[in-house]
């Protein structure tokens, strides 16, 4: 029996067969806030690690990472000082340097832990350069070192699915978007169930991003998956 790894967050239980077993760590960067609640209750059980300006997220949640990595370029000098009087671990990084903050919390991650397991919140919002820079960094490192990852917060959510990979997304608080994003040139054998539009065994590609804006389908499992390609499931709960 193919065995089913599950990964729980505050809005939703994201379950798929690529999902590997082992710690899981919250990374934690410097873009948009999660909300305070949020980001508690995700912390629960994972191992956090603070990057930059990240550091002012976690400490004004009140909530100790056990490592602190960065440039220290954006982070309240006050909060990253506290942090590591409380027993943080440190990685100070020079600002004169050719990778992000994040790219070397990656590369440290498969260093110490092999394949990534991962979770990324404080990716979204704020500059577009970053928040690309973000995705593709860590597209990259799954790439190159193989294990999971998702990028999200309160307001949004990215997984990646790669050939022959589906990923079932059970929903506890309903979202308003579900789109399917092209990561290569060409996805075929893309398939999604559980929305009000579904799709069954076609192509998506990437400089044609046609397949956004759909909606859940009730409370049903919302079901992704290819034969080949990369791709990427895409949810929103943005606040109207």
């Amino acid at each position: 029996m193919e065995r089913i790894e599950e990964i729980r967050l505050p809005q939703v239980l994201l379950s798929s067969p690529m999902i590997p077993q082992g710690e899981e760590i919250l990374l934690v960067a410097g873009g948009r806030k999660p909300r305070v609640n949020w980001l508690l209750e995700a912390a629960e059980n994972r191992t956090v690690w603070a990057i930059d300006r990240g550091v002012d997220a976690c400490m004004e949640a009140g909530l100790l990472p056990a490592m602190i990595l960065g440039d220290a370029d954006s982070a309240s000098p006050k909060l990253w000082k506290a942090a590591t009087e409380r027993g943080a671990e440190v990685l100070s990084l020079s600002r004169e340097k050719d990778d992000t903050d994040l790219q070397v919390a990656l590369k440290t991650l498969a260093m110490r832990l092999g394949r990534i397991k991962i979770l990324v919140t404080g990716c979204w919002g704020g500059r577009f350069d970053h928040a690309w820079s973000n995705v593709l960094s860590v597209l990259g490192a799954l790439r190159e070192r193989g294990g999971y990852a998702v990028l999200v917060d309160h307001r949004e959510l990215l997984a990646f699915i790669r050939g022959r990979e589906t990923v079932t997304l059970t929903q506890l608080r309903k979202p308003e978007a579900v789109s399917l994003l092209a990561f290569s040139e060409r996805c075929t054998g893309v398939s999604i169930q559980g929305v009000h539009w579904p799709l069954e065994k076609t192509e998506l590609d990437k400089g044609l991003p046609y397949a956004i804006s759909n909606r859940p389908k009730g409370d049903e499992p919302i079901v992704a998956g290819l034969d080949a390609g990369e791709m990427g499931l895409y949810v929103s709960w943005w606040e109207r």
